[in-house]
């Protein structure tokens, strides 16, 4: 294994402990899992579906490229992230316009101020690797990119919950 690969690894790992951590301090009564009603999660299974199909898609088109044997400038990984990322946007924004984003304890504050970290810390890294040497490896883009994807989606999540936010005042303020 490359000390990338090594890197890539041991950040998932510090990744997905500091995720149960947070987890545990934005839910309000300081559980790892946030809680659900009926409704929201049968809405939340319409969102997963709608997910799932997005990334199968996503991978069938990659799968397509690479037996056609079209060589995009895209480390295949890039790609493979990309249609993880697809996926989780379409469950995110799916979610925020049904009003089953937020769980019955999440402390959704506390949530924002997580998010505005976490896109923080991707566009410093992704910063720091297009000014330390650029975002291509070998000729195609590479991990880099994965923080650029992120930083991407986590805007589109951002600007869907504040639009959501924005159309519920205005509704509500209708209603007085």
């Amino acid at each position: 294994m490359s000390i990338k690969g090594f890197g890539f690894a041991v950040g998932i790992m510090v990744g997905l402990v500091l995720v149960v951590v947070l987890f545990k301090m934005a839910n309000t009564n300081n559980r790892i899992k946030t809680e659900y009603d009926e409704r929201q999660e049968k809405i939340r299974g319409k969102a997963y579906r709608y997910a799932f199909y997005t990334t199968v898609i996503c991978q069938a088109i990659v799968m397509t490229l690479s037996v056609g044997q079209i060589d995009l400038p895209i480390q295949d990984y890039v790609l493979q992230f990309a249609s993880v990322l697809a996926g989780c946007t379409v469950l995110g924004v799916y979610c925020i316009w049904n009003d089953v984003y937020w769980g019955l304890n999440n402390d959704p504050k506390k949530y924002l101020i997580i998010f505005v970290i976490a896109l923080a810390l991707n566009a410093f890294a992704a910063i720091g690797s297009i000014v330390g040497g650029g975002i291509m490896e070998d000729g195609k883009l590479g991990l880099p990119m994965l923080n650029i994807m992120v930083i991407i989606m986590m805007l589109i999540v951002c600007i869907e919950l504040i639009i959501k936010r924005c159309i519920d005042r205005t509704s509500e303020a209708g209603e007085d």
